[in-house]
């Protein structure tokens, strides 16, 4: 795989971890939604934010839903806090089988989280087009005249004129034709001429040419 190849695929796994958390919040709350069941839980603590940033409730879940009855928190609004404080309970929609997945009625979520993922996505959707139009564009393309046959060589890129004013060549190859093949050097082709040279190295793999530039 090119250079560019796995800085794509990494702005592709980046994307996925950066996405991953939202995604499994939202499957999370639809499974809420659709199978949860509704409880009054326990109110055990609560708490106003500082500068007014909203109310906080802890609570326990009832021992049927959760025997261990660990500590809970959500934040909600102003009058399910009020309820709250008067009534200690809280209503809550569980899955039954996973009590760490719940929604509380009155419940208010922060928007903050999301805004900042899809910032993320716009810029490495940015990054990903603009690597994917500049493919190729690393410099002019370059024509390479071979003076030997291709060679197997370690995965890199290279671009070196030897004293002799012959250049030598590395790179992995994106095309292969009968008289010619097409190596991706950090981004820029470079065309090789075989000239009746061998090419024993296939498509993708690392290729190493020596020859001299007409183009």
């Amino acid at each position: 795989m090119s250079r560019r190849g796995k800085s794509l695929l990494l702005v592709g796994l980046v994307a996925l971890l950066v996405n991953l958390p939202v995604a499994h919040s939202t499957w999370t709350s639809w499974r809420v939604d659709r199978d949860g069941v509704d409880v009054t839980a326990s109110v055990t603590d609560t708490r106003r934010l500082p500068d007014g940033d909203g109310y906080l409730v802890e609570f326990q879940m009832p021992t049927e839903i959760d025997p261990e009855e660990p500590l809970w928190v959500a934040q909600v609004d102003e009058a399910t806090y009020d309820e709250a404080v008067a009534q200690e309970r809280v209503d809550v929609r569980v899955l039954r089988d996973q009590p760490s997945a719940y929604t509380v009625s009155g419940q208010v979520t922060s928007r903050v989280g999301l805004v900042i993922v899809l910032l993320v996505d716009a810029l490495l959707l940015a990054v990903a087009l603009l690597m994917w139009r500049t493919r190729g564009r690393g410099g002019h393309a370059l024509v390479l005249v071979a003076d030997g046959d291709v060679e197997r060589c370690r995965p890199g890129a290279l671009l070196e004129r030897r004293e002799d004013g012959h250049y030598v060549v590395e790179g992995e190859v994106v095309s292969i034709e009968a008289d010619r093949i097409v190596l991706d050097v950090d981004g820029r082709e470079v065309t090789v001429l075989l000239e009746g040279h061998h090419n024993p190295v296939g498509h993708q793999q690392p290729a190493r040419v020596s020859g001299h530039l007409v183009g």
